[in-house]
């Protein structure tokens, strides 16, 4: 028997298929662009989503040993990005994804109105415009038209089992990122619901990951070449299903993903709402594992940093050239990461992306290691506080493209003076789906799963001596931040 996982992120999709022991079988992937039609606009033609979907279903599945039949199959989403479908499930507009800010000038008046701790305790969030909550103000206010004529608005996740056949479902860690959802009632919330004059039909069922929200239409699994009769598996939020595919399974251990998003989740075995985690905009929701729950602590600048200079900038001809010009010692240079906006702790959209010290005798290669530093030194900063609000992390598990080359990987944990264990396992989130469905199909707990994914591929300890220097550069980052967030607020650049 076999598993299949489907991973959609913001730049692609992927299709893996797994044997029952965690054996890798046949992947296919999708690239697709995000649009930017406007400043402070990202979105995804959710259209090319599904198709990209459709197309590494069908080709992971026909490449997969024809012994191993496919039981199951679990979905791994972007968070917060939804899309309004019609009556006949068409689709309305594109799906604005998490770095979208149009909604920022809504968010102040909703809070105002509804109240921040009320929408704080109901969902473990602080308001933001990457929220689905905020995306559905906008589309309210500016396409009402759209907002009139959907029939349903659906996240990525829940998008693909429409296209599937399937009832929609969304995990319960998907849920928990639209802000709409009630995160200790595990429903959607009334009270957001109704001050938004939305009703729970229109939006997806929510279940626990790991539940089975029905099968695979007989003419969509003819179409795409699937067996009758493959259970469609709720998976979520894809740093919770990444997180799981990685092992993080017990308390006092997170994964680090260094991918297009770089984000610290930890499990945590209580839903925990503090002061200290609010003010540090540090969300609880629900884990991939029922019963568990997790934060995020994350930079919205990750790999699409070191892509961004590749492209623009002429390096090299792959990434490993790329990083192999970055000097082996600290760079000269002080870098904030904002070149998109921040993530936590901040949720600053106004502070942009700077760098300090870059001079003419400056080689390419250590301005582009003074860029990812900054990335680095902003999860450092988070990593802090989530330990300060009461989530130690002993061990961190590194996955994602940015977990493959070694010296990157070097430079985290001298920033973050802490052990990387990197992983044999190219597409934990895939891995995490892939388990969630063997869970549900053979009814075996999915800690037991998750325990058989892999072993160690290496750990990388912190330079003690980079390490300290990199303690002196962080408190000269957070004074960086410091001055920039000010001039950033008294001067508006022109273009």
């Amino acid at each position: 028997m076999s598993y299949m996982g489907v991973d959609i992120g913001t730049s692609g999709c992927k299709a893996v298929v797994f044997s029952d022991a965690g054996r890798q079988l046949s992947s296919a992937r999708r690239a697709y662009a995000v649009q930017t039609p406007r400043p402070g606009w990202a979105e995804l033609s959710s259209s090319e989503v599904m198709d990209a979907c459709c197309a590494v279903i069908t080709e992971a599945a026909a490449q997969a040993p024809a012994g191993d039949p496919l039981r199951g199959l679990g979905i791994s989403s972007q968070g917060e990005a939804f899309t309004p479908v019609g009556a006949h499930g068409e689709m309305l507009g594109n799906g604005l994804v998490s770095s979208d800010c149009r909604a920022l000038d809504l968010v102040a008046p909703f809070v105002a109105s509804f109240g921040l701790e009320q929408l704080y305790h109901l969902t473990g969030h602080t308001p933001s415009p990457m929220f689905s909550l905020f995306k559905l103000l906008w589309l309210k206010k500016y396409q009402p038209a759209v907002w009139s004529s959907a029939r349903a608005f659906l996240c990525y996740e829940d998008l693909l089992e429409l296209r599937l056949g399937v009832d929609p479902a969304m995990g319960w860690p998907m849920a928990g990122r639209t802000m709409l959802f009630d995160v200790e009632k595990h429903c959607w919330s009334p009270e957001i619901l109704g001050a938004l004059a939305l009703s729970p039909d229109k939006l997806a069922r929510p279940l626990a990951s790991g539940s089975i929200a029905g099968t695979v239409s007989d003419a969509v699994a003819a179409e795409l070449g699937l067996p009758r009769g493959v259970a469609v598996v709720t998976g979520g939020h894809d740093q919770t299903i990444g997180a799981l595919g990685a092992g993080v399974i017990e308390q006092g251990t997170a994964m680090y993903a260094a991918g297009t998003v770089e984000c610290l989740c930890p499990v945590v075995p209580a839903l925990t709402r503090s002061e200290a985690l609010c003010r540090n905009n540090l969300c609880s929701y629900d884990y991939s594992i029922k019963g568990c729950y997790t934060s995020v602590a994350y930079s919205l600048t990750g790999s699409n940093l070191l892509q961004y200079c590749h492209d623009q900038f002429g390096f090299g001809h792959s990434y490993d050239e790329i990083l192999a010009e970055m000097p082996a010692a600290p760079s000269g240079l002080l870098a904030l990461p904002y070149f998109t906006p921040s993530g936590t702790p901040y949720f600053d959209p106004h502070t942009p992306g700077c760098i300090w010290g870059w001079r003419l005798s400056t080689p390419r290669g250590e301005v582009l290691k003074g860029l990812l530093e900054g990335v680095a030194l902003e999860m450092k900063l988070n990593l802090a506080l989530l330990e300060q609000s009461g989530m130690a992390i002993t061990r961190l598990i590194a996955t994602g493209g940015g977990s493959r080359n070694r010296a990157l990987v070097q430079m985290k944990a001298n920033v973050l003076n802490k052990a990387i264990q990197c992983l044999d396992v190219a597409e934990a989130g895939c891995l995490g789906g892939a388990r969630l469905a063997q869970s549900a199909v053979e009814g075996r707990p999915v800690q037991e799963l998750a325990k058989q994914n892999f072993d160690p591929e290496r750990l990388v300890e912190p330079d003690a001596e980079q390490a300290g220097l990199y303690d002196v550069k962080f408190k000269q980052y957070q004074d960086w931040y410091a001055c920039v967030r000010e001039f950033s607020r008294r001067q508006v650049l022109p273009g």
